[in-house]
């Protein structure tokens, strides 16, 4: 009979609270404009990272381009930038000392920065580098001195 019970009231309880779906929250710093309203301004395919860090905040710019600045949670380090604009066609040309990297099926270019190994203001050694690459009509350009390049390609891979 106590099984009942408590059957009746697990049943009860979830019957009448509806069921919460928790969504990543994007963490916006600095009154930037949200994804939702730059995919309104602009004529093209605006790609996001989904396996970012939960603790970084984002800091967007649309002016000349979109920029997606991801900050780390003190707002005090750039994380990662990702670059944003009209995709052209890029080739080995563009990018002749780069690594051809694949991006979700896409060429891509990566270049280390000269720096790399050096270490920065902060005291981090600086990594990571800039990767280019063209995904649905959409010129991505991703930069990073913290991550390296590993990361940055999961990043990379992880933008829909």
């Amino acid at each position: 009979m106590g099984y009942h019970i408590r059957f009746i009231i697990v049943l009860l309880l979830l019957v009448s609270n509806p069921i919460i779906i928790s969504a990543k929250e994007i963490k916006y710093n600095h009154n930037s404009i949200t994804i939702p309203e730059i995919k309104k301004s602009v004529d093209f395919t605006v790609l996001t990272p989904q396996k970012i860090p939960d603790d970084w905040t984002l800091d967007t710019k649309l002016d000349p381009w979109v920029m997606l600045h991801y900050m780390d949670n003190k707002d005090r380090k750039l994380m990662v930038a990702i670059h944003l604009r009209k995709g052209s066609q890029i080739s080995d040309g563009d990018f002749p000392n780069a690594q051809k990297v694949d991006v979700n099926g896409n060429r891509g270019y990566f270049s280390r920065w000269a720096d790399s190994d050096e270490i920065d203001k902060y005291g981090d050694t600086i990594t990571g580098g800039i990767l280019n690459w063209v995904e649905d009509g959409t010129h991505i350009e991703m930069s990073s001195s913290i991550i390296p390049k590993g990361k940055m390609l999961e990043i990379a891979r992880s933008m829909k």
